[in-house]
């Protein structure tokens, strides 16, 4: 690779899947630690309405370990709601390209994981699902909240990372779809099954029959290796949920705090019609899964998005009046499974299915909310869990481990509802190594949802097209040189640093990166400029149409300080013919002159003068015409903490000479009466010929205004 342009892959390239895998050394912000010395448990105490109870003190509880009470030797409240630092919790985010400041490992405070088993959800509750989902993103996640939803099958990569974004997280949400699977539940009609009356000799009178192979079967019940509601299949989409939550539990290990993982399912069967299967391993598993979970500070919640079960004969919950009222069944009331596509057996009926749903909560001290029809609510108490927990410390009285089950049991003075861990596998926990040699150490931070600022970073990512479907993704760092450390040399001020980039696409595959080792050399003068302004970085690569992930990294060599960030953005596919347009292009020209013809493009960093005015541009692609002519407008919007500020009326863009399908919009604003802080403008496009659903886009860009 040049300096400012992709050329060549990464020799030493990394799988960057959904979610990260790097390990790090235990300190003392975990919240479960399992060793002779001290074992810790989180606890989540909530009242009648299901809110997280503060105030109490360790007088309150008593902890029993295999039914021997134990001395609490540390106790702490851990407020989850209260923000870290006020820049944290001023964090606010708009649609668009540019995605807000990479949270750090102070700032965040609550960690949640969607898993989405959608081997066990119909195609009718699909929108079920993403109506709670979205709700959550606009209305119950904060600026401090990390995310991710990730499915058991079918998911892409990018779209499964942890992210503080709102913009990837809906577009995760709206990529959700129920696809075809041989061991769906509900959507393959079962195939026709064959019983053992139907294969008698046509004398009849035969009790053993033989297959084509000449095996001979005696247990007087086929089995049907296609048939989603074999117990052998139920078996292996068990499996399937149980092998992806184990996965995202890797990946949240390493955060801080207490985490929720969210499993949206539709059962996990621990029991089974055929003794002889292998559904005693699921136990097996669950235990396993339940002891990393502790280990890992992750609380299991378990939610059943087909709402509340019937019994068969029972009118269904879409046919009630307002879906609400009792059915004329008279044994109930609710959605059930569709018959014709079960057959007659619903396999995850509610003693089945949700038995190992509460099994899995009941575990790790999470909450399962089964056979509620209010999804936003029956999320809404999880989340309301997941505010606020009890610490609590303590060293074992047995303090020999070998391998055994230790049940564990809260109590709590007064009328509340406990949820703590039922306890753990008497094993010390293994040390993690760090990342041994500078490569790892960088890699590591890189491939890390959590954001490393030893070293403050800022870039501004942009997409232009440069074919119908490729574009050129413009990438612009920003290097803040008052965490570097700089040696005098001959008087001048020298630092020595490492840049990475790493560009993966939507299934996390490496697309491109590039590493390069610069050694800025300043005088007083040009070190004063660069403490002021910074040390830019530039790089370039041209992409096709598709979603990206660029994650940057500076190593300053001198003292290992590590400062990372990550940008994602689109490349759309301009063959569609659908509309779009190219990220916002933001300048700096001399005040009133609307003249310039040169305007100064602001750097990573986003800053303007108030002694200049904001120029802005934008190329739209696709615009629709009629006799020729295209009929667009654009509208400009300025929010500060998302709050609106101004609002410029809609404006005709005006073809150019001999080009009517790619438009460029551009605008210029006065800063001189603006105050400083940090600003974010939005450009509203919209096609009035273009079909409705998508006549309209946005592009936006943060900048900040300085004196």
């Amino acid at each position: 690779m040049k300096k400012s342009v992709f050329v060549m892959l990464l020799i030493f390239a990394f799988s960057a899947g959904a979610l990260p895998q790097n390990k790090r050394q235990p300190t003392d912000d975990q919240i479960v630690r399992i060793s002779t010395d001290l074992v810790q448990v989180d606890v989540v105490v909530t009242d009648k309405n299901g809110k997280v109870v503060r105030g109490l003190t360790k007088d309150d509880f008593t902890l029993f370990e295999k039914g021997k009470k134990q001395l609490i030797s540390f106790f702490e409240f851990v407020d989850a709601t209260k923000s870290s630092t006020r820049d944290a919790a001023k964090k606010a985010e708009q649609p668009g390209v540019e995605s807000p400041q990479d949270l750090t490992e102070s700032e965040i405070r609550r960690i949640f994981a969607f898993v989405i088993d959608d081997l066990t959800i119909r195609f009718e509750d699909l929108t079920y699902l993403q109506q709670m989902l979205s709700s959550f993103v606009d209305n119950r996640m904060q600026p401090t909240d990390l995310v991710a939803i990730v499915r058991t099958i079918g998911g892409k990569g990018l779209l499964q990372q942890f992210t503080s974004n709102k913009d990837l997280l809906h577009r995760a949400i709206n990529e959700l779809v129920i696809g075809s699977h041989p061991l769906r539940v509900f959507n393959n009609p079962p195939p026709q099954r064959v019983t053992a009356a139907d294969l008698q000799p046509a004398g009849g009178g035969g009790e053993t029959r033989t297959d084509s192979s000449g095996i001979v079967d005696t247990s007087g019940e086929s089995v049907d290796i296609d048939n989603p509601q074999e117990d052998t299949n139920k078996l292996l989409r068990a499996f399937m949920s149980i092998g992806t939550a184990s996965f995202v539990i890797d990946g949240l290990k390493q955060l801080p705090g207490r985490k929720s993982l969210v499993l949206v399912s539709g059962g996990i069967p621990i029991l089974s019609a055929r003794p002889n299967t292998a559904s005693s391993n699921i136990s097996n598993f669950l235990n396993q899964l339940s002891d990393k979970a502790t280990r890992a500070g992750v609380a299991i919640h378990t939610l059943d998005i087909r709402g509340m079960q019937a019994h068969a004969g029972v009118a269904a919950f879409d046919d009630t009046p307002g879906k609400s009222a009792m059915t004329s069944g008279g044994g109930g009331f609710g959605r059930v499974p569709d018959e014709s596509l079960l057959g007659d057996k619903n396999p995850f009926d509610t003693m089945e299915a949700h038995q190992g749903l509460r099994v899995l909560s009941n575990a790790t001290g999470g909450i399962a909310a089964l056979n509620r029809n209010d999804f936003n609510a029956a999320l809404g108490q999880i989340v309301d869990a997941s505010e606020g927990y009890y610490l609590l410390a303590y060293t074992p009285a047995d303090g020999k481990f070998e391998g055994d089950f230790r049940k564990l049991e809260v109590k709590v003075k007064g009328d509340y509802k406990v949820y703590n861990r039922r306890g753990y596998f008497a094993r010390e926990d293994k040390s993690d190594s760090a990342p041994a040699t500078r490569r790892d150490q960088v890699l590591a931070a890189v491939k890390s949802p959590v954001a490393r600022r030893e070293i403050d970073l800022d870039a501004m990512v942009l997409y232009k097209a440069t074919s119908q479907n490729q574009g050129t993704i413009d990438i612009n760092l920003v290097i803040d040189p008052k965490k570097l450390q700089f040696n005098e040399q001959d008087g001048k001020r020298e630092a020595d640093l490492d840049i990475n980039g790493f560009v993966f696409d939507q299934l996390g595959k490496l697309r491109g990166g590039f590493s390069e080792t610069i050694k800025p050399s300043l005088s007083p003068e040009e070190f004063e400029r660069a403490s002021q302004t910074g040390f830019t970085y530039s790089a370039s690569t041209t992409a096709p149409a598709g979603a990206y992930q660029v994650r940057l990294a500076v190593l300053d060599n001198k003292t290992k300080a590590i400062g990372t960030l990550s940008r994602y953005l689109e490349v759309p596919d301009l063959t569609k013919g659908r509309l779009s347009a190219s990220s916002l292009l933001l300048g700096g020209v001399p005040a009133k002159d609307m003249k310039a013809t040169a305007p100064t493009p602001i750097s990573g960093n986003r800053r303007l003068s108030r002694k200049q005015d904001l120029r802005y541009a934008v190329v739209i692609y696709n615009a629709k015409q009629r006799d020729g002519k295209p009929q667009v407008t654009t509208q400009l919007t300025i929010s500060q903490n998302g709050q609106q500020i101004y609002k410029e009326a809609e404006e005709h863009v005006v073809a150019g000479a001999g080009n009517a399908v790619q438009l460029i919009k551009v605008g210029q604003l006065g800063l001189a009466g603006v105050k400083p802080g940090r600003y974010t403008i939005t450009l509203t496009i919209t096609d009035a010929l273009a079909d409705k659903k998508v006549q309209t886009i946005t592009r936006n860009m943060d900048f900040i205004v300085v004196n």
